[in-house]
This record gives structure tokens, C-alpha cells and sequence, in this order.
């Protein structure tokens, strides 16, 4: 009997675990106003749940007591402008921060808080004000699941609640508004879609299983472009890192999200517009006679441990995907430099003739040679099966694949440290999906510290060879995107054909 009810406890707390990952975020936008607001935060004090309310700036003057309200209520507040206008249509970014701060200074003065939420009116931002935003301290604030409940003519309680249904996701952000958004209730009738289908939509998401959390609790606790996550990734707990480009690059909010130390020629990549993941890319420019780090490419380390919200900044076994496109007319010409996983501490230097000793880090860059073989690039300590690592200017291990121009290519690279001072650390990787390298007898590490571990990804690419004849004959483009770190296989992005 004993025995019975201490398998029925286990069942129990298993099951209560995983009802404890599941959540949801519901948010409301362009409140408060006089009656709509209370009238929904009845329904979520009722319920007991927490939601976040992204509001007006001159909403929150003129009802100061409901705003007051929300926030005494454990309700998140962000911001969401001072009057809903379309942020593309300011020209300077004097506008854009004159209106942010505008609400941030009304919320201060109201409840004595800040908020470092941004949601844009109509989800409406141009790319050059981003950064700008971000580097006045606010996070954009987006979205999952829209139910439209704006279309108050055309969208009923059902539809909403339908959308739900249908598009739920751990993790989502549900789009919906906290005033009666018809208008003046002397020029229209009391819509009351979302008044209607809130205690539905809330009870459908408990039955499911979610917990009610703030917008805050939600986002992925990863480093870089973490709101951009693939919809097929956002349920995931082991995701480290994704980095897309969609937040910027080379900005000081970029180098903040992704662990950035140093950059060179950063300056000449250039973000593109592409019908590729999240729709950008990062293009880098191969100059035709350039050669070497300065003269070709881009570098930069992503250091986990420096990322703002990443747990761990070590890992023992890490899998690394990313998608590169060598663009039509790419002049392989004798071989360069590509992305790969690196030890942690200052692992980059352990590169260019610089060994690793077993104590000081290690890199696992991919290269390309001989008109486009994908090799792996190893710089690690010389294990003692004699097979892997003490190569002066690194080992290149044959991935069995040749790169061909105009299509975009999937890399994915597994590596485990294995113990320290022995032969037993993995490397995999797979290109379009399928394994080309399986290797279990490699070294990593002589003493066990934070430098043999996985430390980043060494995002390293240039034509070279120190010699000229391994420069470009013609200006050459690569463009990079999809880059994620994780604890399990990512593998290939399916839905997405590799054009």
C-alpha cells in the first residue's frame, strides 16, 4: 500500500511539473479608459489571474485612478505611446524618444514605477528606430496570437476564443485591448467582444493546463533576438541562444544581447531585407584582392556568459545550427573561414598558429576549401590516439559536402567535452539534415576548468591562407541567419525550402 501511494505522489508531482511549464501571457492594449478597463480587470481580479496592460500616455493622465488600479491589482504595466500614433511616421528620433519618455514620465509620477516595455502602435516600428528604443533601456513588447479583437463589427466573442484554440502555444503572448474600441459611445454602441469571450478564453487556457503569468515571466530567458524565436523553437526549454539579426547588428543594444567583446569590420556587413527566417539577414562582403581578417569578412565572439538573462554560461554538450548562403557569383577561390562553437574564457585567440594546451580554450570553426568543401576547422588539444588536434595552423576534417552558390545551406555542429586528459569527447555535424561527421575519441581539455567547456559560437569568416592567392578574383557575398545554441538537436528549419 505503501508502495502504491508513493508512485501515486510521483505521478502527481510529475504531472504537477509539467503543468508548471506550461503558461500564457494576455495582454491588453490602448486602456485605460472610463469603463472597458474595470470592466476587465473584474473579470481578471475575479479569476485570479495577472495579465499586462501596454497603455496610452494620455490615457493614463486623464484616468490616473484605474492605472493606479491595474498596477495595485499585480498587473504589469507597459508602454504603448502617448496616443497610438504610427511611430513610422516620426522622421527623428527626438520624436520617438519625446514620446516614449512622455508616457514613462506619466506612469512614474502615477505609480511610482517604470516600465521597460515598448509595444508599438499597430506593431508599426521602422528598423532605424530600434536600436534607438533599446538603447533608451525599453524592450519591444510583441506578440504571438492575435484574435483581431478590434474588428468589433466582424470579430465576436466565439471568433476570438476559436482563435485562440486554434493557434495556442506555450509561451504565447494573446493580443487583445483594453477599451471599447469602436470609439465614442455617442457616435457608436457598446461593442463588447472581449468583455464576452475573456472568462472563456480563461477557462479554455486552464482546462489546457497554462498558468496566467505577466508579459515579463514569458520571454525566453536566451541571449540575442530572443522575442524572433521560431515558432517551432518557442516551446522549447533547452534553447541557449538564437540570433536572426531581426533586433539589429552592431549596435551597442546587438552587442549587449548576443556577448559581443570586439568586432572587426563589423562596420561592413550590412543587414538585408529577405524572405528568408523573420525576413533578414546578415550580408557580409568579401572585397575582391582581401585577405585575412582585416581585409575580408567580419569577426565577433557571442560569450554566453555575457549575455544578460542566459542561466549558464558553461555547457558540457551543446548542439549549434545556423544557415549560410554563399550568393551567386562567391569566389571560393582557395579556401576561408566560417562559424563554429568555442571553449569558453577567451577562446577565440586559440587561432591563427596559437594552440590550445588543454587549458586555454579551443575553437571548432567551419571552413570552406577547394571551391566549396565544407570542412570543420579544429583547433584543439593534441589528443593521444594521435588522430586529432597539435596541427600548428589547425586540422581540417572533411565534412564530405561541397557548397554550391545561390542556396541557402544548414550546418548543425554537436560537440560534447568529454572528461578531461582523455580521448572522449564528440564532434557531429549535419549539413541539409544529414550526418556527415561522427566522432567520439577526440580532446578537448587536459584540466578540468571553464575554458574547456562551451563557452559561445566564434563567428569567424574571411578568405584565407596568408598568402594572395587566396583572396577573392571578384567582390563576393555570404549572408548568415537562423543561428541557435541548444542543449538538444535543433536540426533543420523544414518548413523553410533551402533555396
Amino acid at each position: 500500500m505503501k508502495k502504491t501511494l508513493k508512485y501515486i505522489f510521483l505521478f502527481l508531482f510529475i504531472c504537477s511539473m509539467v503543468h508548471a511549464q506550461k503558461m500564457v501571457a494576455l495582454t491588453f492594449d490602448d486602456g485605460p479608459d472610463s469603463s472597458y478597463t474595470e470592466i476587465l480587470l473584474d473579470i481578471l481580479k475575479k479569476e485570479n489571474v495577472k495579465a499586462t496592460f501596454f497603455v496610452l500616455g494620455d490615457k493614463v493622465k486623464k484616468f490616473p485612478e484605474i492605472t493606479k488600479r491595474i498596477d495595485a491589482e499585480g498587473h504589469l504595466i507597459g508602454n504603448h505611446s502617448r496616443a497610438h500614433k504610427n511611430f513610422t511616421e516620426y522622421t527623428d528620433s527626438t520624436s520617438v524618444l519625446k514620446d516614449i519618455d512622455f508616457v514613462d514620465s506619466v506612469l512614474y509620477a502615477t505609480i511610482g514605477k517604470r516600465t521597460h516595455y515598448f509595444r508599438p502602435p499597430y506593431g508599426a516600428i521602422r528598423e532605424d528606430q530600434k536600436p534607438v528604443i533599446q538603447n533608451n533601456g525599453h524592450e519591444l513588447a510583441w506578440w504571438t496570437l492575435s484574435p483581431r479583437d478590434w474588428n468589433v463589427k466582424k470579430i465576436t466573442a466565439e471568433n476570438i476564443l476559436d482563435t485562440v484554440k486554434i493557434h495556442l502555444h506555450n509561451r504565447a503572448v494573446i493580443l487583445l485591448h483594453s477599451k471599447d474600441v469602436s470609439g465614442n459611445k455617442e457616435d457608436y454602441p457598446f461593442w463588447d467582444n472581449t468583455i464576452k469571450a475573456l472568462p472563456k478564453v480563461i477557462h479554455y487556457l486552464r482546462k489546457k493546463g497554462y498558468n496566467f503569468v505577466t508579459f515579463d515571466k514569458v520571454i525566453p530567458k536566451i541571449g540575442g533576438d530572443a522575442q524572433f524565436l521560431e515558432k517551432e523553437l518557442r516551446g522549447r526549454k533547452d534553447i541557449v541562444f538564437y540570433g536572426g539579426f531581426e533586433e539589429g547588428f552592431n549596435t551597442d543594444y546587438w552587442k549587449k544581447k548576443w556577448g559581443i567583446k570586439w568586432t572587426m569590420r563589423a562596420e561592413k556587413a550590412k543587414i538585408i531585407p529577405n524572405a528568408f527566417m523573420g525576413g533578414r539577414s546578415l550580408r557580409v562582403d568579401y572585397p575582391k584582392g582581401g585577405l585575412g581578417p582585416s581585409g575580408t569578412g567580419v569577426q565577433f565572439p557571442i560569450v554566453l556568459r555575457d549575455m544578460p538573462g542566459v542561466k549558464e554560461g558553461y555547457y558540457h554538450e551543446a548542439y549549434l545550427r545556423y544557415y549560410v548562403k554563399f550568393e551567386d557569383g562567391f569566389d571560393f577561390r582557395k579556401g576561408g573561414k566560417l562559424p563554429g562553437l568555442m571553449g569558453g574564457g577567451n577562446s577565440w585567440t586559440r587561432s591563427g598558429g596559437i594552440q590550445p594546451n588543454g587549458k586555454n580554450g579551443w575553437t571548432m570553426r567551419f571552413m570552406w576549401v577547394d571551391s566549396g568543401k565544407i570542412v570543420v576547422y579544429a583547433y584543439v588539444p593534441k589528443s593521444k590516439n594521435g588522430k586529432w588536434g597539435g596541427k600548428l595552423w589547425g586540422q581540417g576534417i572533411d565534412c564530405g559536402f561541397k557548397a554550391k552558390t545561390g542556396k541557402w545551406i544548414c550546418i548543425e555542429q554537436y560537440i560534447n567535452v568529454g572528461t578531461p586528459d582523455k580521448d572522449d569527447g564528440k564532434l557531429k555535424v549535419w549539413i541539409n539534415g544529414i550526418q556527415k561527421i561522427n566522432i567520439n575519441d577526440m580532446r578537448f581539455w587536459t584540466v578540468k576548468n571553464d575554458s574547456g567547456k562551451i563557452g559561445g559560437v566564434y563567428f569567424s569568416t574571411f578568405h584565407g591562407g596568408n598568402a594572395q592567392d587566396w583572396s577573392p578574383r571578384n567582390d563576393s557575398f555570404i549572408q548568415f541567419d537562423g543561428f541557435v545554441i541548444a542543449k538538444k538537436r535543433i536540426g533543420p528549419y523544414e518548413k523553410r525550402n533551402i533555396k
